[in-house]
C-alpha cells in the first residue's frame, strides 16, 4: 500500500543565513516527517527564494505539486514567501496545511490573513481557535510544540570528571532513562538560552538569594554550547529552568513592529498600523514554547515559568513544577534542592508523559487523522 507523500515548504537555515545552523522548523518538523514510517517527504525550502525570487519560487512550487502529486502540502509559515494565487491553485490539487508560530500575538497582523488559502491552519495557542472562528474561519486545528526525541533524549554521564568547572568532559556517555538516578548531578541549577534583559534580572535575583545557577548560551560568560553539550548540561543539573520572560511593549524592538515587518530576509515598512497595534498589545502574553517539552524529554527536572496552556500538558507538582514570581522561584528551587527523591519522581513522570504524548511524530499523526489521513 502506498504511503503518504508530503510536499514540505519552510526555511532551511536560520534567518535565511547559510552560515548559520539549520532552522528550528527544519530540524523538528522536516526531519521528523522524513523519519516517520509510511511518509515520503519532498522538500522545497524557502531559501531558494534568495536565488530565484518569490515569483519564480512560487511557480516552481506549483510545478512540483503538479509533478509529485503529494497527498499534502505542509508549510511552516514565516513571512510572505507564499503567493496567494499559487496557494489557490495548489488547493485545487491537494490538501494544504499551514503551521503558524506565535499566534498569541501574530494572529492579529499575520496569521488571520491566510486561512482562506489553505485547507487547514495549525495554531499552538488555544484562544486563537476562537479568534479564527470569530474571523469567519472554521479550518483551524489546535496543536502544540513538542519534543523531537531523535535530538532531545536522556544522557547518562559517569561521575569521573576530567576538566574544567563547567565545561567538563566525560570518559563515557550513554543514552537511557537511568539519567534520573544513574547520572552525576554536579550543577545545582542551570539555564540554557540567549542572554536577555529580563533573564538577566531574574538570574541576578536568584544569585542574590544564594542560588548557585549556571547560565549557558549567547551573551553569557559560559558562551554558546553545542547541542551535545547542552544535553550534558541538562543531565548534570539537579534543576533546569525555563524562564518565561517577555519584552515590555515599550521596548524599542517591540515598538518598531508597529511600522516594520519581515519580508523573506528583509525588514520592510508596514502600514497596517491598527493590526500591528493589536498584535503588539498581545505581545507580552506568556505563551508556551518548545523548551519545556525538550527539557522533560531529556529527563530533566524542570521548573518553568507559568504560561498559558502549559498546565494542560504537564500536571503541576507531579510532572513539572511552575513558578509565579521571583520569590516563588527561589522558594521552590531551595525546596527541591533539599528533596532529591521528589525531584527524581517528578523528572521521571515528566519524561514518561513526554514520550507517551508530546513528541512531534504524535503531533503530526494527530493532525493527519484530524484531516482524514
Amino acid at each position: 500500500m502506498r504511503g503518504m507523500k508530503i510536499l514540505y515548504a519552510g526555511i532551511r537555515r536560520e534567518n535565511y543565513d547559510p552560515r548559520r545552523r539549520d532552522s528550528f522548523e527544519y530540524i523538528n518538523f522536516f526531519l521528523t516527517l522524513k523519519a516517520m514510517a509510511g511518509v515520503e517527504v519532498v522538500e522545497y525550502p524557502f531559501d531558494r527564494i534568495l536565488e530565484v525570487g518569490k515569483k519564480k519560487w512560487n511557480e516552481e512550487l506549483y510545478e512540483i505539486a503538479r509533478r509529485e502529486k503529494p497527498d499534502l502540502l505542509f508549510a511552516f509559515m514565516y513571512t510572505d514567501e507564499l503567493d496567494i494565487r499559487t496557494l489557490q491553485q495548489i488547493k485545487q490539487l491537494t490538501t494544504s496545511v499551514a503551521w503558524f508560530a506565535d499566534d498569541y500575538w501574530r494572529f492579529w497582523n499575520y496569521s488571520r490573513r491566510w486561512p482562506p488559502y489553505f485547507s487547514y491552519v495549525i495554531t499552538t495557542y488555544s484562544r486563537a481557535v476562537d479568534w479564527y472562528k470569530k474571523s469567519g474561519f472554521d479550518n483551524a486545528i489546535l496543536s502544540q510544540w513538542a519534543c523531537n526525541t531523535n535530538l532531545y533524549k536522556p544522557i547518562v554521564l559517569s561521575p569521573e570528571l576530567v576538566e574544567g568547572p563547567y565545561k567538563k568532559r566525560y570518559p563515557s556517555t550513554s543514552s537511557g532513562n537511568n539519567v534520573f538516578e544513574g547520572s552525576v548531578k554536579d550543577i545545582d541549577v542551570s539555564f540554557v538560552g540567549q542572554k536577555k534583559s529580563g533573564r538577566v534580572k531574574m538570574i541576578n535575583f536568584l544569585r542574590r538569594a544564594g542560588i548557585n545557577i549556571q547560565c549557558f548560551g549567547y551573551g553569557w560568560p559560559n558562551g554558546k554550547i553545542s547541542h551535545d553539550d547542552m544535553l550534558k548540561i541538562f543531565s548534570r543539573s539537579k534543576i533546569c529552568l525555563n524562564l518565561t520572560d517577555r519584552k515590555s511593549i515599550f521596548d524599542p524592538s517591540v515598538i518598531a513592529r508597529l511600522f516594520l515587518k519581515k519580508s523573506v530576509n528583509r525588514i520592510v515598512p508596514d502600514f497596517h498600523f491598527l493590526d500591528n497595534l493589536k498584535a503588539v498589545l498581545h505581545f507580552p502574553i506568556l505563551h508556551t514554547h518548545a523548551r519545556p517539552f525538550e527539557l522533560a524529554g531529556c529527563g530533566a527536572f524542570t521548573i518553568s515559568g507559568r504560561s498559558e496552556d502549559i498546565g494542560k500538558y504537564y500536571e503541576e507538582g507531579k510532572e513539572m513544577v511552575f513558578y509565579d514570581s521571583p520569590n516563588d522561584l527561589v522558594n521552590k528551587i531551595k525546596y527541591y534542592l533539599a528533596h532529591d527523591a521528589e525531584r527524581v519522581a517528578i523528572a521521571r513522570a515528566g519524561y514518561e508523559r513526554t514520550i507517551k504524548e508530546h513528541t512531534y511524530e504524535q503531533r503530526f499523526r494527530e493532525i493527519f487523522r484530524h484531516i482524514g489521513f
